[in-house]
């Protein structure tokens, strides 16, 4: 949704001085060429307008507006965008502080920031303006009007806002559970790894053992090889050596 500037520019009061006269030459002509939808030389003129005369609140008004219709795209959010954005800004700012000595370009110049603030989606300032507006000017229906709109726009944002916090909330949950159920399977990879290889290890013990009880039990068998020839043999000899001494001649 997107809000229109308020239609009416502002005209300079009865000149004065030579200044004055010029000023409100250059003002017209402003308002013709914007009237013209030629806002570029519209702003060009207002800003001479202003040369001439610093105080004119007229032209800072129009000039405002003038570089607020320069943009086409309210939300365009280019740094050239920005600018023009800006300085109308400070120019409908300047218009909308004297509420004492210019109520009517006050209240319309707090209308125009509101909806400048309305189509970029900052409905807060938006509303701050609107109100403004009508301290001014209670009898202002339209600005009475957009700040009901405001209001209505900024409590969405906040549900949609609050929705969206939810979701990304959600998503962090479930994000962070994946992550654990990942750890926990990565954990349990890492269990099973290591008890294969205690397993293995086991194993290789086991082998390990059977080996070297098969050595011992070899070592064991060639020992009692090894005794039992000596044995045999030192029975042999007590044999031979007894029958030599009870041989009869």
């Amino acid at each position: 949704m997107t809000l229109t500037l308020f239609a009416s520019l502002a005209w300079p009061q009865t000149a004065h001085a030579e200044s004055t006269r010029k000023e409100r030459r250059l003002v017209a002509e402003g308002n013709k060429r914007y009237a013209e939808r030629k806002f570029v030389e519209a702003a060009s003129l207002y800003e001479e307008a202003i040369k001439e005369n610093a105080g004119s609140s007229s032209a800072r008004y129009n000039l405002g507006l003038a570089q607020i219709r320069q943009v086409a795209n309210p939300t365009d959010t280019t740094s050239k965008t920005r600018r023009i954005l800006d300085r109308a800004r400070q120019n409908l700012s300047a218009v909308a502080s004297q509420a004492k000595d210019k109520p009517g370009l006050a209240s319309k110049a707090n209308y125009n920031l509101g909806n400048l603030e309305f189509n970029q989606k900052q409905y807060e300032k938006a509303i701050l303006y609107y109100k403004q507006a009508l301290r001014i000017n209670p009898a202002d229906e339209a600005a009475r009007k957009n700040l009901r709109i405001a209001q209505k726009q900024l409590d969405q944002q906040n549900k949609d806002k609050n929705k969206n916090q939810n979701q990304d909330k959600n998503k962090d949950k479930d994000k962070d559970k994946d992550k654990q159920n990942k750890q926990d399977q990565q954990n349990q990879q890492n269990q099973q790894k290591q008890d294969k290889q205690e397993q293995k290890q086991d194993q290789n013990n086991q082998i390990n053992q059977q080996t070297a009880d098969r050595i011992m039990q070899s070592i064991d068998n060639r020992e009692n090889q090894i005794r039992a020839r000596i044995q045999k043999a030192n029975k042999g000899d007590k044999s031979v050596g007894g029958g030599s001494r009870s041989k009869r001649w």
